[in-house]
């Protein structure tokens, strides 16, 4: 690993880490200071800090790992203007003016954005935002390699008008250091040894299938909003479907079989999402029906 990389931390005098000081490298950095930016606090000890929650605008600020392609994969995928383009927006400063820094507008939560309604079609238009934004990934060969709700997030209208760049109820991926440009498509590409993750950790998982990898975890990450939002009652449409996504892994160690493609989720869902709104278009009809034929006559 390069000398300059992160975790910056700062220590006392008997070396302990002293986790809530700024590193003295991020307050000196040329572009902190150039853009009038204060690091306040840790939201990852040592490499990601955040600035005051001000009136106008609140940025993350990530020090980069040069070991890893995520700043040449944050610069391919924020120069695509797509609108399957999930990447959440932000500015690499260059390696030329200091360590490379990426600084991205501070947005909620994935699951506070899956929360804020409880109707069936939201809650599947969410999910479709995440099988649309990997699916456009995997169209580029790329694998993000870390889904999970960690690394989604996203922003109501409030919040949005803060930043130019930022669409409200729109799902972001952040967090690139994992992800990998693969020489195969979906469907051809073969297990590998994956990079360190949040579920690879947590199930002791050490190959996969990338693509396949990428959408077993999204499955897992519908489920653990799910289970967030709407604690032991989720609701069953979402749950079947996470439950197909998640697919019965037989530890396949070339293209993987066991679960569908980014893609097929992606279509499948789209005609569920389509059925749901007309049923529930045609249910407040039928309500909003029987209130007028029940109500006195005036």
């Amino acid at each position: 690993m390069s000398s300059g990389n992160p975790p910056w931390v700062e220590r006392d005098e008997n070396g302990k880490i002293m986790i809530l000081e700024i590193p003295a490298r991020l307050k000196s950095h040329p572009e902190v200071i150039r853009r009038g930016l204060e690091p306040i606090a840790p939201v990852k000890i040592g490499v990601v800090y955040r600035t005051p929650d001000g009136k106008d605008t609140q940025y993350y600020i990530k020090i980069l790992d040069t070991d890893t392609e995520e700043a040449t994969m944050f610069q391919r995928l924020s120069r695509l203007v797509d609108p399957r383009n999930h990447t959440a927006p932000g500015e690499l400063t260059s390696p030329e003016i200091g360590h490379p820094l990426l600084i991205t507008p501070a947005m909620g939560s994935f699951e506070a954005l899956l929360g804020l309604k409880t109707t069936l079609s939201h809650t599947l238009s969410i999910f479709l935002q995440l099988m649309e934004g990997i699916e456009f990934m995997h169209s580029l060969q790329i694998a993000h390699m870390d889904i999970c709700t960690a690394n989604l997030v996203a922003t109501d209208i409030q919040l949005s008008r803060r930043y130019p760049n930022v669409e409200p109820y729109k799902v972001y991926f952040i967090d690139f250091g994992s992800s990998l440009q693969l020489p195969l498509g979906p469907g051809f590409q073969h297990a590998i040894t994956l990079p360190p993750s949040q579920y690879a950790l947590a199930y002791d998982i050490t190959r996969f299938d990338p693509y396949s990898w990428d959408v077993y975890c999204a499955a897992l990450t519908m489920e653990q909003a799910l289970e967030t939002c709407y604690e032991n009652d989720p609701p069953l449409i979402p749950r079947l479907y996470a439950d197909w996504v998640k697919g019965k892994e037989r530890g396949c160690t070339t293209v993987c079989r066991c679960r569908p493609t980014a893609r097929r989720a992606r279509q499948l869902l789209t005609g569920i999402l389509w059925g749901a709104r007309i049923w529930e278009c045609a249910k407040n009809a039928i309500c909003s029906l029987k209130e007028l034929l029940l109500s006195p006559l005036s």
